[in-house]
């Protein structure tokens, strides 16, 4: 019940609230993924296949019925007919484990569907804050090239003025040109961004316009390393350790005697013989070594379900120390750069002769490429985060 009850929250809580409070993509593109997403719908159905196909083979094989018509030689002996209904069954606690097995194997298929689902909404949320990272590239960039074109001009004129050479003006075209080509490379990622978000929203295009990063989500190390230890993922591991378990336990029942009941009757002339029969098997050679596999099966599902707790808890403290390390360089990044001169404020100073054009060149260069840095130390921050909060999906 307890099991039962734990994936019933996984089943509404993550798929209503948390993929709400902890998805922050917009409402739009979830429910596009969630209805719409090719792999969300084949795995919906295999979830239906995988519920009838655990119900199967948990009942007694069928009747067995039998007749017989023998003609009598010579013809005055009579004809024999004989007539039975047989019915073989399992030692009766066989059914008890067959009934165990069916709930974990239905246990296991909702299981399978939530971490489905959870790696196909991970991924939109990724190619979300990818688009929000490209976007805002995007702007970084019109607003950079829109500098160097302003530059380009300004030396435009002094080289025909005479008041500068071609040396000059070379670097500042050079300089355009190069800003043009890093803003085709990034409207290209949009394109296949774009097409990516249209392929995980089952071919519905999903517009996204924002230029904003959300807002750090808060995470609670020992709450997050509980969920996971409860997590889907695991779920399974131990579900594949009950299922090996209660696969032993059929398998010492199968080995018992099986017992088998009939009605039989015979009829020979004006002589007739009815009644009921009743078997039993005898276990020697039929199943042996089996108990031994299932045995060493459950032995294995226990080491492996071992091996993967402690793998998954060592990924999530691994996770937890690099969003750390990434709050803590866009933190640093940040204060560095409000600190320091604008890219406006040096094109001011180029204009009024302050500084020469390699001394631009280098410092606007050089607070372009820290700008940069920080919109992918923030985007490397939200996709750990997102990394991180999958279990709540």
């Amino acid at each position: 019940m307890k099991q039962r009850h734990l994936l019933s929250w996984f089943l509404v809580i993550g798929t209503v609230l948390s993929a709400r409070a902890q998805f922050p993509a917009p409402d739009t593109l979830l429910k596009e993924v969630m209805e719409n997403n090719k792999a969300l719908i084949a795995s919906r159905e295999l979830y239906q296949v995988g519920i009838l196909e655990a119900g199967t083979g948990n009942t007694p094989p069928n009747p067995e019925v039998e007749f017989g018509y023998l003609p009598g030689k010579p013809s005055s002996l009579g004809n024999r007919i004989d007539f039975s209904v047989s019915q073989q069954v399992d030692f009766p606690t066989a059914y008890i484990h067959k009934s165990r097995l069916r709930k974990i194997k239905n246990s296991r298929t909702e299981l399978e569907y939530v971490v489905s689902r959870q790696e196909i909404l991970l991924q939109a949320q990724q190619l979300w804050i990818e688009r929000l990272h490209l976007n805002q590239h995007e702007k970084l960039l019109l607003k950079r090239l829109h500098q160097a074109e302003v530059i380009n001009d300004h030396f435009q004129k002094k080289l025909n003025s005479g008041e500068v050479g071609h040396l000059a003006f070379s670097q500042s075209t050079i300089q355009l040109a190069a800003l043009q080509s890093e803003y085709e490379q990034v409207i290209s990622e949009i394109k296949s961004n774009q097409l990516a978000l249209n392929e995980i929203s089952g071919g519905t295009e999903v517009e996204i316009k924002d230029t904003l990063f959300p807002r750090p989500v808060t995470i609670i190390p020992d709450s997050l390393l509980h969920a996971y230890m409860l997590g889907p993922e695991i779920q399974l591991y131990q579900h594949e350790l009950q299922s090996k378990e209660e696969q032993k336990n059929l398998t010492v029942s199968q080995n018992l005697p099986k017992l088998s009941a009939g009605y039989y009757s015979e009829s020979v002339i004006d002589q007739q013989f009815r009644g009921f029969k009743v078997g039993v098997t005898v276990p020697l050679w039929e199943n042996a070594n089996q108990i031994k596999r299932a045995k060493s099966e459950v032995i294995f599902a226990e080491a492996d379900a071992d091996r993967y707790t402690f793998h998954q808890r060592k990924e999530v403290m691994q996770n937890l120390h690099q969003l750390a390390s990434l709050k803590s360089r866009v933190k640093t990044l940040e204060e560095a750069l409000d600190s320091g001169n604008s890219t406006e404020l040096l094109a001011l100073a180029l204009k009024s002769g302050e500084i020469s054009l390699s001394e631009y060149f280098y410092a606007s260069d050089f607070y372009f490429r820290n700008e940069q840095l920080l919109l992918q130390y923030k985007r490397d921050q939200l996709l750990k985060e997102a990394e991180l909060m999958r279990v709540y999906l």
